[in-house]
């Protein structure tokens, strides 16, 4: 549920906000018994320790319960645990961990004293006698034993990636590592996994923490994860459920990066990677370095870990996309029901991607209750872009079918011709065409101060953070080209529309007849780098940045409520966040180098003779470009002077948004021996203020905007225990995702004959969600798990790209003229809507099966994992008709068989995902754009050589697994990318 003090409230968000709180009061109102009993040590102890498995390996997540009581501590990335306020005398320990027997642990605790201990587990026996075997390593069971272990400690809705699971998948970037989980939704670029989105929800919607503090993405909140490495993460933990003390702005769910600690390890630990492959698709090489150093000193008080990656790859792109219309030349009956290309074309791509990671941590442990560290990451994402593109313009100089005589024409959507929208001959085609070199930068670099510290009943989380978000571009050149405007210097084009999944194109001479009609000459296969005229070259540089600064206080207290331990939290959070988006064109035009004295460029001066790269059939020849040659060719004309600035380029582009957020929030976690329930509020004072230069007839004037509101954010979450090996979560929680930073630029422009103004909107009100989810889990004794879940979130406020009545705002009048009633293009607050679905997730290694089948030892290695969602979502747009959510796929399911055995480590993964929408269009017969079906094949295998040493090969999309969106149906088609199967085969040392 979600309140806001300038929205409107339900009577049942009152109540609901209201009890929330009455609970945290109460919570609170237990704190001087608390004091009370704390006076008392005499009666009371602790106990303090470590969980360990039979190597002594640190155990995550485990569960450290006093038996007979509420008392229970869960241990930290160190395998350190706390159970405060434990009654004097002789005390049973319960010790639970996923995939290894109970421990059990008698200790004797003494009055106002603390009692260290350490306790190792045993694996769970897989065999009928009972007797635990072992046959060599299980890093893909064991990894997924940790990450299900901490799914199940928590208080809250979580899935897990633990860092052996990121390594086992052949996974670069996080959001490929998350996207093998429930509920989970892929957006990609170039076949690279780059959005996600939980449970049907927008991908603004899910938010991005590193160690708990959470960053803004250089796009601002729609975050990139191509941009962080898997390999900086020591685990991944994706939060589903909202509670009080993450803040508001999360509401599909939370991903928080937990970066490697030097306390992870005993002591020195370092591991490095290397790793050679190709793409098959163009032969483009591809490689992968990486490793950290982590160490302890001063009687381990005090340690260091250093680490830095590198992945980059070449690649090329198959493409096609056309452009679809209702065609206003078709005058010919039935011609409102016709669908024609407008446009067609390649865009072929030559890529080099890379992503480069640097980071470090330096802490100080003095003693067990106190620890101070402060870390910090670099993380960029670089896409250095080589485009051709050829658009063949098929409805230029087009006439309408009821004015123009039957072969005077082009023949665009005539069907006199005999012309159909999926095959015909045009005449004087025009061919357009750009080509662009491309260079982009998305990087975040974040910094964090932060200190926790255990005193006696209270625990007290600090954190100050600083983070640098930015989006650079630096194209060397971008350059147009078009035919000239006689047709018989065009070629006469033959389409053919008929697959869908190929847009065939051949070229022909165009011959003009004597009677003035035109005709189909000789085959012209080649476009010559000669033929087409020069538009314009430019030189964009840009760049946005958000500079943002966080301040997070978290007081946790141990006290007696209604009989029950409670952990009382409450705190407080400052975040201040200032987004500048800066831009310069300069610009190269045919008038620019008549000016200079200089003749027009043709496509030959930066043309080379690589042969193409691609396997799309293509029905033409044509040349690649050469960056260096386009950007030396730009530099001369600069030097020249036949270079300017492209007028209002900055001034129509240029903004400043600053965002402060003044949170606080109280909440209490209570245990029972059946549970615990996790109940609390939060209230978010919001202010935003934007800058920007408006267009007037006075020319560019300043213009400021500003707002803000306060919204309590209520939740509440139950933890049911069935029993030892069955959990029931039910919750309740609220949570607004406000408008990105462009969104509220206050960039304005109008026009006083058509009597609009076009421009962002700062007054955009946050997407409000009310959710609720219910989930069943069971942690089978045979160290396999199963869950079944449901949720459902009530939208209200979503937003969308509207022309509103009226604008409502004089900033903009001037010279009498009154332009507050003008119509207003940009993004408003639409209708309401809802997300409902199902999720299933199964794991299970099938060890224990084989051997009580009396199956030899070498086919008890195979293991599966599997999980489904099933997901609904709708919406009202703006001109009230109801669709889905954008980017919530109805359909996802993974499906992984592994096999590990004598070093071995093999795993082949499926993934697929049911055609989603991507965008809606204006409601005729055209429909909304789509993102096709998609299935990624993968398979990794390792080899444990020693302890040391592991051999690995990873091989990606095996389908080779096209990327398409469509238009209404699957045989419109608008986008048709191909990028190819992936390999990459190294070596991991670990030392």
């Amino acid at each position: 549920m979600f309140v806001s003090t300038k929205y409107s409230k339900t009577r049942l968000s009152l109540h609901v906000g209201f009890a929330a709180l009455a609970v945290s009061s109460a919570a609170l109102a237990g704190a001087p018994a608390l004091a009370q009993s704390a006076a008392q040590p005499q009666g009371e102890g602790r106990i303090t320790g470590t969980v360990v498995n039979a190597s002594g390996n640190f155990l995550r997540g485990a569960e450290v319960r006093v038996e007979g009581s509420d008392i229970v501590g869960v241990t930290d990335s160190d395998g350190r645990f706390i159970l405060q306020r434990v009654p004097a005398g002789t005390q049973q320990l319960s010790i639970t961990y996923f995939g290894y027997e109970t421990g059990r642990q008698s200790v004797d605790v003494g009055g106002g004293a603390t009692v260290d201990i350490t306790l190792a587990l045993k694996p769970t026996a897989t065999d009928g006698s009972g007797e635990i075997v072992v046959s060599g390593s299980r890093p893909i069971a064991e990894s997924e034993e940790a990450a299900i272990q901490l799914k199940r400690a928590s208080t809250s809705l979580v899935d897990v990636i633990a860092a052996d699971s990121v390594g086992r998948f052949p996974d670069q970037n996080i959001a490929a590592a998350v996207s093998r989980l429930p509920g989970v939704s892929i957006g990609r670029d170039q076949g690279q996994e780059r959005y996600i989105s939980l449970r049907g929800s927008p991908a603004s919607w899910t938010t991005l923490a590193f160690d708990g503090v959470n960053v803004i993405s250089p796009e601002g909140r729609e975050t990139r994860f191509d941009t962080i490495p898997s390999s900086i993460a020591s685990q991944t933990v994706i939060r589903k459920a909202v509670t009080a003390d993450m803040p508001g702005e999360t509401v599909a769910g939370n991903i928080n990066i937990v970066t490697r600690s030097p306390f992870d390890y005993h002591g020195f630990k370092g591991a490095l990677d290397g790793g050679y492959g190709y793409n098959d698709l163009g032969q483009g090489k591809q490689y992968n370095v990486g490793g950290f150093l982590s160490d302890r000193f001063a009687n381990d008080t005090l340690g260091i870990l250093i680490g830095a990656s590198r992945y980059e790859r070449d690649m090329v792109t198959d493409n096609f996309e056309n452009s679809w219309e209702v065609s206003p030349e078709d005058q010919e009956p039935g011609g409102k029901e016709r669908i024609w290309a407008a446009k067609t074309q390649n865009k072929l791509y030559r890529l080099t991607r890379s992503n480069t990671s640097f980071s470090g941590r330096l802490e100080w442990r003095p003693d067990s209750a106190n620890q101070i560290f402060l870390s910090s990451i670099y993380s960029q994402f670089r896409d250095d872009e080589l485009r051709n593109a050829w658009v063949f313009d098929l409805d230029q100089d087009a006439k309408k079918t009821s004015s123009s005589t039957v072969g005077t024409t082009t023949g665009y959507a005539d069907i006199r011709t005999g012309n159909t929208p999926l095959q015909g001959t045009l005449h004087g085609a025009e061919i357009e065409s750009t080509l662009n070199s491309n260079s982009s930068r998305q990087s975040i670099f974040t910094n964090t101060l932060a200190g926790e510290h255990d005193l006696d009943t209270w625990k007290v989380k600090w954190r100050l953070n600083y983070t640098r978000a930015d989006a650079r571009s630096k194209p060397p050149f971008q350059s147009s080209w078009v035919s000239p405007t006689s047709f018989t210097q065009r070629p006469t084009l033959v389409y053919d529309f008929t697959d869908p999944n190929l847009a065939r194109v051949h070229l022909f001479q165009t011959i003009r007849n004597a009677d003035g009609t035109y005709s189909t000459g000789p085959e012209r296969p080649y476009i010559q780098p000669t033929e087409l005229n020069f538009l314009n070259m430019t030189r964009n540089r840009q760049l946005d940045r958000t500079n943002a600064y966080t301040g997070k206080l978290d007081i946790e207290h141990n006290a007696a409520l209604f009989g029950a331990e409670t952990v009382i939290q409450l705190g407080g959070e400052y975040d201040k966040r200032t987004k500048t988006s800066n831009r310069t064109v300069l610009e190269v035009t045919p008038e620019t180098l008549a000016a200079a004295g200089l003749t027009n460029p043709t496509q030959a001066q930066i043309s080379i003779d690589t042969p193409y790269k691609g396997k799309l059939p293509l029905g033409y020849g044509f040349r690649y470009f050469s960056s260096e040659l386009g950007e030396a060719l730009f530099d001369s004309y600069a030097k020249a002077g036949a270079a300017r600035i492209q007028a209002g380029a900055s001034e129509e582009n240029d903004y400043r948004v600053t965002e402060e957020v003044l949170a606080g929030y109280l909440m209490g976690t209570t245990y029972f021996n059946w549970g615990n329930i996790v109940y609390g509020a939060r209230v978010e004072r919001v202010k935003n203020t934007g800058s920007a230069l408006s267009m007037t007839n006075d020319g560019y004037l300043p213009t400021q905007v500003s707002n803000s509101f306060t919204s309590v954010y209520p939740s509440i979450h139950l933890n049911w225990d069935v029993n030892r090996d069955m959990k029931l979560r039910l919750s309740a929680n609220t949570g607004a995702a406000r408008p990105d930073y462009d969104q509220l630029r206050p960039n304005f422009s109008y026009d006083d004959d058509e009597q609009i103004v076009s421009g962002g909107n700062p007054n955009a009100k946050p997407e409000r969600a009310k959710g609720v989810d219910l989930y069943f889990e069971w942690y089978m004794p045979s160290r396999g798990f199963l869950s079944v879940g449901a949720y459902y979130k009530d939208l209200q406020d979503i937003l969308y790209d509207v022309e509103l009545p009226t604008f409502g705002s004089d900033i903009l009048n001037s010279n009498g003229i009154n332009r507050a009633d003008y119509h207003y293009a940009t993004i408003a607050n639409g209708g309401g809507g809802h997300i409902k679905g199902l999720e299933f997730a199964f794991s299970q290694p099938l060890e224990g099966l084989a051997r009580s089948m009396g199956l030899p030892d070498w086919a008890q290695g195979f293991g599966l994992q599997a999980n489904l969602t099933l997901n609904d979502s709708k919406a009202t747009t703006p001109d009230g008709r109801t669709t889905d959510l954008p980017g919530a796929s109805p359909l996802i399911y993974n499906v992984s068989g592994y096999y590990e055995r004598y070093g071995f480590s093999a795993r082949l993964s499926y993934q697929w995902q049911k055609a989603y929408l991507d965008s809606i269009g204006s409601g005729d017969i055209l429909g909304d754009t789509y993102w096709a079906n998609v299935a990624r094949l993968d398979f990794s295998l390792r080899y444990a050589i020693n302890e040391n040493v592991q051999l690995y090969l990873d091989a990606n999309n095996l389908t080779n697994e096209p990327g398409i969106r469509y238009q209404g149906d699957f045989q419109h088609q608008i986008e048709h990318e191909v990028f190819g199967r992936r390999y990459l085969a190294g070596v991991k040392l670990n030392f």
